[in-house]
């Protein structure tokens, strides 16, 4: 998988219709962040749901 291949499994909501959906704005509920740099592709927990993909109430 290329670079930009793993960097576009990120979420493409926006955050208020990430929010509508009740689902975290940061990783539009999928709980976690995708980068690669040089061909090292890494996973983040994302820090604002701490994984679980919901939204802050």
């Amino acid at each position: 998988m290329t670079d930009e291949q793993w960097e576009a499994q990120n979420g493409n909501l926006a955050p208020d219709e990430a929010r509508a959906k009740g689902l975290c704005w940061h990783c539009s509920g999928k709980g976690a962040n995708y980068t690669a740099f040089g061909g090292v592709q890494r996973t983040v927990r994302c820090p604002e749901c701490r994984g679980n993909g919901k939204a802050k109430r």
